[in-house]
């Protein structure tokens, strides 16, 4: 019979009863303590089994009765012994069978740990924080290594966060969560770090695996999308040498629909300064996501000492998309009217309500080639020699994303006015609402297009010794070194097609092939050859707010092959950088345990040297720009006659070293309870593109950032107090204290600057945002985790209250997100009730967080995210031996996302991405 999964528990009827937990046999290579406990298992079993058979000689024989717990008891069981018996405070999650974790994304997975967050902004788990902390400032880990990664969103800036939308669930078979670090464990998180594991061919059995054929109907686009994994594993009989591969497809098609305020500006309009909305418009997101990832390990075990495992990991995912926005512009904004005070509405310190005459509006569509990639291989040694044992790793990892393209096209008009109220607004064009009919008689105002490219890389090695002592309570020594060698960049260009007809326009246009004989793409968008209007690109679409756009048509018509010979692409100097940390790190941790007690302590020493790269030039950025170019004098004389740009590439270096103590320490009160204590100091790095030397502007929104270089790395002294009580098999009532006291933690300074907006011909103020080294913060909470089985029921529970101030002054008039601490909810819960027997599995899960602070959104303002609840849900029929009918719900209730500037009064966003339901079949072999 297969175990794969599963925990034997043999019964004898006569009452006596012995547990053979397989799970405890594999911790015979972890602590002593484990060790001990294992050893007592397998003496225990060994004693009853005689105990039986010497009965079995006197009486008549005993009847054996065999049960095997399987699926959603099971993997709680291992994932409780995973949290038990480790070092430091761990949460894991355990997979229930091969392929089958507890959700398809393994954030959403990770979302129903204590203590941790999840962002979800098109539906779908991506990042995920640990205590009061930001996606950046956590860490994952795959088998121990680190794994590129590279967001396709456009909006999506360069960060440390994985992005869990490139990893299928299949791939997994635990993980575990650190909330406390051990000083083997490779430093970067002020939350947690993620351990994520993979199945290895010779821990499994031979010629096993599992086929899935799923289908996944989203809601909102009424798709159905396939979801295709298999893995297979083999190893030879004499269990040296051993393979296995997994592949996955995953494919989904995504419509997202809502609402949204672009940006807030705080203004004086005849009411005194209030914040106003910039514009109000209605977007409708749709997006063709297709994964596809492949997963090989192979094993050799060359001597009964030495073991190679080599894994290779390739994901990629193509995210093409395009995005619909009808909106207008509000209170003098791209040439418009004001608001009237008299028909100003105010909730707090800002306006929710108002009309205006003659303002602008736009029907703006981009259609982006979006993807992201990622490719790892790692190639790690492990020798046990007779009185110690060493471990070698060396490994390339490797990403790419963001988008290859993205066409803007702009049809646009001044309306008579609009009204707007919260989110809902409307037009008015020629004495009425403005209608679908009056909508495609806009003509194209204008259009571009940009590529932004971001690439993750790094080479790694290290080295770690773990040498058994036998002295007194000190039972072990461990040592090592890591080195990291890490490039981060990213580049961006755009094409413009207008800037040529501009200068067109002055006695000097035959310079540049114009005057009144223009030819080519200048002469066709100017009135020769007619771009015509929206009408003859729009299509309807059923559940559309308004007409869409067939791409194909519009970008055959307005992006012809001849646009381009006349176009300039010119290099965005601000947006193009590099940024290279090479990274050397030590540790030696001393391990010890006695009568009711075990731990460890160490200390991590690291080094970081940072290079910076990225352009830099004296004037305005975009003709500096464009004067690379060449043969554009007159457009560059006219966006700034001062000439002499001086457009160099500069280097900025930074280092730092950091020494990070921690101490672990469990203490066995009783058979079924542990008090942990620790207390570490832990770092976090500056995100990337804050230390970036590069500058962006955008004169759109008035707003501008520019990277800082220098910035040091965050620190805090934290320290955990845990208490865990196993009161029965897969049970557990804990408390856990946390508090961290962070230093140096990144802020923002602002300052104004003169800026060209090349729609208006002028130059504009723009607020630039930097980030700086600030006093920091004082996170603290509390984690309550309760888990029992009731027969074939269950229940898992869990609560987290978690308080983060800031210790820098609040001003989020002239420094938005000053004072705030972002992604912290104060409370956070999840529930869910689960029913197995020997056919069924089934799951109800609902995860829920209070509102928290999301950062500054891409038009400077501050962003939060309301409260947010999800119930999702999984049921498994085992129809024939190995074959599984599947059913899950993702989001079942629908629930929507609402985000707010500032307070709750004044919504800011408001998206639904709908429900998801996956229908299928798993078979195991």
């Amino acid at each position: 019979m297969s175990q794969t999964g599963g925990v034997d528990i043999t019964r004898c009827r006569r009452g006596n009863t012995v547990n053979t937990i397989n799970s405890s046999i594999r911790k015979l290579s972890g602590s002593k303590t484990t060790f001990l406990h294992s050893s007592l298992a397998v003496l225990a079993l060994t004693g009853v089994v005689g105990s039986v058979a010497a009965q079995a000689q006197q009486e008549e024989p005993a009847v054996l009765e065999e049960v095997v717990v399987t699926g959603i008891r099971s993997s709680l069981q291992e994932s409780l012994e995973t949290k038990r018996y480790a070092g430091a405070v761990v949460d894991a999650i355990t997979a229930e069978d091969l392929g089958k974790f507890p959700d398809k994304n393994v954030a959403d997975s990770l979302s129903r740990i204590t203590g941790v967050s999840v962002t979800r902004g098109f539906g779908e788990g991506e990042k995920i924080a640990v205590r009061g902390t930001s996606p950046d400032q956590n860490r994952t880990l795959l088998n121990g290594a680190a794994v590129a990664s590279a967001d396709w969103f456009v909006l999506d800036n360069p960060s440390r966060a994985f992005n869990y939308t490139l990893l299928p669930s299949t791939i997994v078979s635990s993980l575990e969560v650190y909330k406390t670090p051990e000083a083997s464990i490779q430093e970067g998180s002020l939350g947690g770090t993620v351990m994520l594991r993979t199945r290895r061919p010779l821990d499994m059995e031979a010629n096993s695996g599992v086929v899935q054929v799923q289908g996944i109907y989203s809601e909102n686009s009424e798709e159905w999308d396939p979801n295709l994994s298999a893995l297979y594993s083999w190893k030879n009989d004499a269990e040296t040498l051993g393979i296995n591969v997994s592949l996955t497809k995953q494919d989904r098609t995504v419509l997202r629909e809502g609402t949204e305020v672009l940006g807030y500006q705080f203004q004086d309009f005849g009411l005194g300064p209030l914040w106003t909305p910039r514009a109000i418009g209605d977007a409708y997101f749709t997006q063709d996501r297709e994964r596809e990832t492949a997963l090989i390990t192979g094993q050799w075990r060359p001597t009964d000492a030495g073991e190679f495992t080599l894994t290779y990991l390739n994901s990629e995912l193509d995210a093409d998309n395009t995005n619909y926005n009808r909106y207008e512009w509000f209170n003098g904004q791209a040439g418009g009217g004001t608001i009237d005070p008299a028909t100003a509405r105010r909730v707090g310190s800002g306006v929710v309500a108002g009309e205006v005459d003659n303002n602008y509006a736009e029907y703006y569509v981009i259609d982006r080639v979006s993807y992201s990639e990622t490719e790892s291989i790692d190639l790690q040694y492990s020798h046990n020699f007779e009185t110690w044992s060493m471990d070698l790793r060396v490994g390339h990892t490797e990403a790419e994303g963001g988008t290859s393209s993205d066409r803007q096209y702009g049809f646009d008009r001044f309306l008579d006015g609009s009204s707007f109220s919260g989110l809902n607004h409307t037009p008015f064009f020629e004495g009425q609402v403005e209608s679908d009919e009056q909508l495609v008689t806009r003509g194209l105002g204008w259009m571009m297009e940009n590529k932004r490219i971001m690439e993750d890389e790094e080479d790694y090695a290290s080295v770690d010794f773990d040498f058994p002592l036998e002295m007194g309570v000190f039972n072990g020594i461990k040592a090592g070194m890591n080195y990291r060698d890490h490039d981060k960049s990213q580049f961006q260009n755009g094409t413009r097609f207008h800037w040529l007809t501009d200068a067109m326009h002055s006695d000097d246009a035959t310079e540049y092939g114009g005057g009144s004989d223009t030819s080519g793409w200048d002469r066709w968008l100017y009135g020769n050859l007619d771009a015509g209007t929206l009408a003859d690109y729009a299509r309807n679409e059923s559940g559309a707010p308004y007409p869409l756009m067939n791409m194909s048509k519009a970008a055959s018509v307005i992006f012809p092959a001849e646009a381009y010979a006349n176009a300039a692409t010119i290099l965005f100097l601000p947006d193009t950088w590099d940024v290279n940390e090479e990274i050397i790190a030590a540790y030696g941790q001393l391990e010890f345990e006695g009568e009711g007690f075990r731990g460890n302590f160490g200390v991590r020493v690291v080094q970081t040297e940072v290079a910076s790269q990225g352009y830099n030039w004296d004037g305005d950025w975009l003709a500096a720009s464009i004067d690379q170019l060449g043969g554009y004098q007159l457009l560059v004389d006219l966006l700034d006659p001062r000439g002499d740009f001086n457009v160099r590439q500069e280097t900025i270096d930074h280092d730092y070293t950091e020494v990070l103590p921690n101490m672990n320490v469990a203490f066995d009160l009783t058979d079924d309870s542990i008090l942990r204590f620790s207390a570490a100091k832990v770092m976090a790095r500056p995100d990337y593109v804050k230390i970036a030397n590069q500058e962006s502007a955008n004169t759109d929104t008035r707003t501008g950032s520019r990277g800082n270089p220098e910035l040091d790395p965050e620190t805090a002294n934290q320290f955990d107090l845990a208490y865990e009580w196993y009161f029965q098999d897969q049970a557990l009532l804990a408390f856990t204290y946390f508090n961290k006291d962070i230093s140096d933690s990144v802020i923002s300074s602002t300052s104004v600057e003169k800026r060209f907006d090349e729609k208006q011909g002028e130059f504009v103020d723009v607020l630039f945002v930097q980030p700086v080294n600030g006093k920091g913060a004082e996170v603290q909470g509390l984690e309550v985790s309760y888990q029992q089985n009731f027969g074939n029921f269950g229940v898992i529970a869990n609560y987290t209250y978690t308080d983060a101030d800031s210790k820098d002054d609040r001003d989020p008039v002239n420094n938005p997100g000053s004072g705030l601490v972002r992604g912290t909810s104060e409370h956070m819960a999840n529930l869910t009730g689960f029913y197995e027997n020997d056919w069924m599995s089934a799951r109800l899960s609902y995860n829920y967080r209070t509102e928290w602070y999301d950062g500054l959104s891409e038009f400077g303002s501050e962003m939060y995210i309301d409260d947010y609840g999800q119930l999702d849900t999984s049921i498994t029929f085992t129809v024939y031996n190995d074959w599984d009918i599947v059913f899950e719900g993702v989001n079942i209730t629908g629930e929507e996302l609402e985000h707010y500037h500032i307070d709750t009064g004044r919504s800011a966003r408001l998206y639904d991405n709908g429900a998801r339901y996956t229908v299928g079949f798993n078979y195991h072999f």
